[in-house]
């Protein structure tokens, strides 16, 4: 029976929206005494043990809140205990120099075990002593439903007074009487109107700002287990530059939280009036403030708007917001002056117990002279590292802002150590001759050693320098020679692709790579903006010459013009002004980017690299050049076509290769039909992977523990530095990170995370990637005003050197690796290849009748949005067709939606968000393009294919005659698709049937007929 029941003084107690709240959190929570709060009192030792037993249990007796004890059931209720006479569970007497141990393992022993809600009050008292009378401390565990940052200094208060001036028992029972009036009256008032609709413009401002997200290292877990850490400093925060301590460590906390999460508003939960919980603060941080300026402009203001809603209960306030949490972070800052008019009670602290209830919970607390500030947080959501870097982040900040207020908020902050922007690998070989040079002086060390392994034909050492060198006849013979672009478009096979490239070289010339499946209008901009002249290979180019190999190769060969400084390459990428931008890669960079990859990979003269990338991806120069810088055989993927998993992995298991390069979407299924068909691979060495953001799961740690001779490599560059960073995972790895990390720098790098204050960030900080060092390209050809907007002056390396912007958001973690978290602009990649939605705004809107176009993506699909002339109705049909003939295939729309006007945010930007909502409800209510009519299929074959390719594309129901390209396929996701259905039906589909038919029809039909194969 419950014990209290006999004392119980007020039963049906109403239970407040705080209350009702915490109530429910404790009930969820992995470790309920993450609700407990443990304070420590120091008292004047001169009183007795008793008096102060007696003391304690009189403010409790005045406290009615810590004599509740609650119920959920029927309803949620509380009920009022009377006071018992003695509320001590543990006493300690200690020789004084053990004093400070016995406070620590009796502050352990009251703070963790959890209190049960329905039984007893909610606290504990132990009082530590010692023998020589020289010190006396209490302990007091109490849950947060009970006491809260405002109340225990009005509890020291009416424990200094019970022991300074104890009153008789008359005269304590007519003050609990009075007290428990009060409380009980508080309970039981409605909130008021004016209350509620104060609440609802809060909930308003509050839904507004975005959710606080520290340390934001994808795979964070939505619950913990609220085991918490801590850290600890002392600030000297002088007179506060005479602001209310509340308002100087609101402020430079929100700033802190800022930089931190990368955002430029913070919510902070904080402990004002009679709530139960704290309430949150809103503060928006402007960068270029003073710090004068935004104490008293924002944070004042924020402060006692927050102060004015003290009669809100947070749990009302989450309600009408429709999310929570509201605050990841809350403060709680103890007066500057004790309450209390006693001596008796000399200090409050409030001690850690283990456990947190937030991610972050910071404590400001007076001391002599200084501000003892303690940082609790959650330690499965902010590693140790990342807690340290917040904490020196608040000290400098609180420093600098009170050596000079005049600064503005950015300049609170300085830059953390260079040392993890130039860490890398631990490798370090050095290029020692120019590309060129170096292909030649292993041709002739080994001249009878295969270089270009194709279907029919091995093209030794000594061929491709033979053939080579009369390629560089028939170049020169055409005026081709340094400093010149020349292009390749070669369709004779990969060995001849190899040789014109090392031709090229010799010349001291620059190679171009033409992809035929590009549209002829895109090639014919790129060929001029190159000053291109000449194309090996095909007529893909009207602006350029074309001349066959064979007709190339039969020219007299001449010396060499080869030249180490002269650059290898042009890749032309997307680009924002609606045309493709050129990026001249220098040589030595990439010699000594081979040097890496040789040294990394364990490369020699025995290795068989497949040409998996088309030459128009800088990840062939990846797969080619350092396979002849050592010896080895570069593999072509002859016939097998590489959109075909099935076929690629035949012919790794055919030619033996030991390296192979894949785009990170081609990896898992690659991994599946491996597991799938039980293959093993004896020969691979390394596989590597670029292009997007790995995620890694079961099938991909059993395959390398299937296989552990091979390493999984993790590679990250953007076309403007070629590869710049690598991560490696192996089967017997202990920590197998989802969302893979793209790692350290390579040796000659400088990565650099800048945070939104412009400095270098601390791990956990969210930042832009800039790139510095010797990785940098020579620019963007002809376009010195793009490459000086990109490619800035190096603040935080030597003097002179330029960085690279990528554009792309990294936080670093813990252990000093790189981790992608998206682009920083509109920049978005598809099918793994980099797009600016703005090239494609630009090229729509060329189209007669549109008046503005803006894109957006969709999962992996990109959406148009059209906004016409006044009198005109461009059709979406007569737009695909000029983007067919302006862009890839990659950067074409999966759907052209007209609109009657474009929104915009508050800050004026385009709500491409608001435009993605449209398309969403066309898309339910059937009001865009076919998707009117309600979809057929034929059998249960066609309606699980129809589940499937639904599934994977993230779409509605498919009809059984459409395209499954019209509906977001794509190369990538076929992939996926061929390995769904290979898993669900016991049959590979040939790539080739699938887009001679991609509808549901067409490829149940290829099942039906036995055109797949059961493998």
């Amino acid at each position: 029976m419950d014990a209290t029941l006999e004392r119980t003084v007020r039963t049906g107690l109403p239970v407040t929206p705080a209350q009702l709240g915490l109530l429910v959190a404790h009930a969820r929570a992995a470790d309920p005494s993450a609700y407990h709060t443990l304070y420590r009192l120091d008292l004047d030792p001169r009183y007795s043990a008793e008096a102060v037993a007696r003391a304690l249990s009189g403010a409790i007796a005045l406290r009615p809140a810590m004599r509740q004890v609650f119920g959920l059931l029927p309803r949620p209720h509380a009920r009022l205990v009377a006071p018992v006479a003695d509320v001590v569970t543990l006493q300690v007497a200690v020789a004084a120099v053990d004093f400070a141990d016995a406070v620590s393992s009796v502050a352990r022993q009251v703070g963790q075990p959890a209190f049960d809600l329905g039984t007893e009050p909610a606290h504990r008292c132990a009082i530590v002593r010692a023998e020589e009378g020289t010190a006396c401390t209490v302990l007091l565990a109490v849950h947060c439903l009970l006491l809260d940052a405002v109340s225990i200094g009005l509890f020291a208060d009416d424990l200094a007074e019970l022991l300074t001036a104890p009153p008789t028992a008359a005269e304590l029972a007519m003050r609990v009487a009075d007290r428990e009036a009060a409380h009980v009256e508080h309970l039981e008032a409605s909130p008021a109107p004016t209350a509620r609709d104060r609440s609802a413009a809060w909930a308003r401002r509050l839904r507004r700002v975005p959710s606080l997200e520290l340390a934001p290292v994808p795979g964070r877990p939505a619950r913990t287990s609220l085991t918490g850490g801590q850290v600890r400093c002392e600030v000297d925060a002088g007179a506060c530059l005479g602001f209310p301590p509340r308002v100087l460590f609101t402020g430079l906390y929100a700033a802190t939280l800022a930089r931190h999460a990368n955002t430029s508003e913070v919510v902070i939960g904080t402990e004002l009036g009679r709530s139960a919980d704290p309430l949150p603060v809103i503060v928006e941080v402007d960068w270029t403030l003073t710090v004068d300026a935004y104490l008293s402009t924002v944070v004042g203001p924020a402060v006692e708007a927050a102060r004015a809603g003290a009669d809100i209960s947070l749990a009302q306030l989450t309600a009408e917001t429709g999310r929570g949490p509201l605050h990841a972070a809350v403060l709680a800052v103890a007066a500057a002056e004790p309450h209390r008019a006693y001596a008796a009670v000399r200090a409050v602290r409030r001690l850690g117990n283990g456990t947190v209830r937030s991610d972050l919970w910071l404590g400001v607390t007076p001391q002599a002279g200084h501000w003892l500030v303690e940082l609790e947080y959650d330690r499965e959501l902010i590693a140790p590292a990342v807690a340290d870097g917040l904490l020196a982040s608040l000290r400098t900040a609180v420093r600098r802002a009170v050596d000079d207020r005049t600064r503005t908020l950015a300049e609170l902050f300085t830059d953390a150590s260079t040392a993890a922007s130039v860490r890398s690998d631990g490798r370090h070989p050095r290029a020692t001759a120019g590309l060129y040079e170096a292909v030649e002086a292993m041709a002739r060390q080994q001249p009878t050693a295969v270089a270009v392994r194709e279907p029919g034909r091995d093209l030794t050492y000594a061929d491709l320098l033979a053939t080579a060198g009369r390629m560089a006849g028939g170049l020169a013979a055409r005026g081709v020679g340094p400093g010149d672009v020349v292009g390749l478009a070669v369709d004779s096979g990969l060995a001849d692709s190899v040789a014109a490239i090392v031709a090229v070289l010799r010349r001291g010339a620059t190679f171009l790579p033409l992809d035929a499946t590009v549209p002829r209008r895109r090639l014919d901009d790129m060929v001029r903006s190159a000053s291109c002249r000449l194309v090996i290979g095909a007529p893909v180019a009207s602006a350029a010459l074309a001349v066959p190999v064979a007709e190339l190769a039969t020219a007299t060969t001449v010396a060499s013009a080869a030249d180490p400084d002269a650059p290898v390459y042009v890749m032309y990428t997307s680009g924002s002004a609606g045309a493709p931008k050129g990026v001249l890669m220098g040589q030595a960079w990439l010699a000594e980017l081979a040097a890496w990859q040789i040294d990394a990979l364990a490369m020699n003269g025995d290795s068989r690299f497949l040409q998996y990338a088309p030459l128009s991806s800088d990840v062939c120069f990846q797969e080619i050049v350092p396979t002849l810088l050592c010896g080895g055989t570069v593999l072509s993927l002859g016939s097998a076509d590489r959109r075909d998993p099935l076929a690629v992995l035949r012919h790794v298991v055919d030619t033996g290769a030991t390296h192979v390069y894949l785009p990170t979407a081609a990896l898992r299924p690659m991994v599946q039909l491996i597991g799938d068909r039980g293959t093993y691979l004896p020969d691979l060495r390394y596989l590597c992977v670029s292009g997007e953001q790995l995620t890694v799961d079961e099938q991909e740690r059993e395959f390398l523990r299937r296989h552990p001779h091979c390493t999984l490599v993790n590679h990250y560059g953007p076309t403007e530095t070629q590869a710049v960073t690598t991560y490696r995972l192996r089967g017997d790895d202990p920590a197998w990170p989802a969302h893979v990390p793209i790692g350290v720098p390579l040796p000659g790098v400088a990565a650099y995370v800048v945070d939104a204050t412009g400095h270098l960030a601390p791990p956990g900080v969210v930042g832009e990637l800039h790139l510095g060092g010797r990785c940098l390209a020579a620019g963007y050809l002809n376009d010195p005003e793009l490459t000086a907007a990109r490619f800035v002056p190096d603040t935080f390396g030597p003097a002179g050197g330029l960085m690279y912007r990528t554009g792309d958001l990294v936080v670093r973690n813990d252990r000093d690796e790189l981790v992608f978290l998206g682009r920083l602009d509109s920049q978005v990649k598809i099918q793994g290849q980099r797009v600016e939605l703005g090239e494609i705004e630009v090229v729509a809107a060329r189209v007669l009748g549109v008046r503005q176009a803006v894109a957006a993506v969709r999962g992996e699909q990109i959406a148009l949005f059209l906004l016409p002339h006044p009198g005109a109705a461009p059709e979406p049909s007569r737009v695909r067709e000029h983007l067919a003939a302006t862009l890839p295939a990659h950067m074409r729309p999966q759907w052209i939606v007209p609109v009657t006007a474009v929104p915009t945010t508050t800050s004026g930007k385009t709500d491409r968000a608001a435009l993605l909502r449209r398309l969403d409800e066309l898309l339910a209510t059937g009001g865009h393009g076919d998707a009117a009519r309600p979809p057929v299929h034929l059998d249960a074959l066609e309606r699980g294919l129809a589940a499937l390719w639904s599934r994977i594309l993230g779409v509605g129901d498919i009809p059984h005659d459409h395209s499954v390209f019209d509906h977001g396929a794509s190369s990538l996701t076929v992939l996926d698709a061929l390995t769904a259905m290979h898993a669900a039906y016991g049959v590979t589909v040939p790539v080739a049937d699938l887009y001679a038919a991609p509808t549901v029809a067409g490829i149940a039909a290829a099942i039906r007929a036995g055109a797949g194969t059961l493998r």
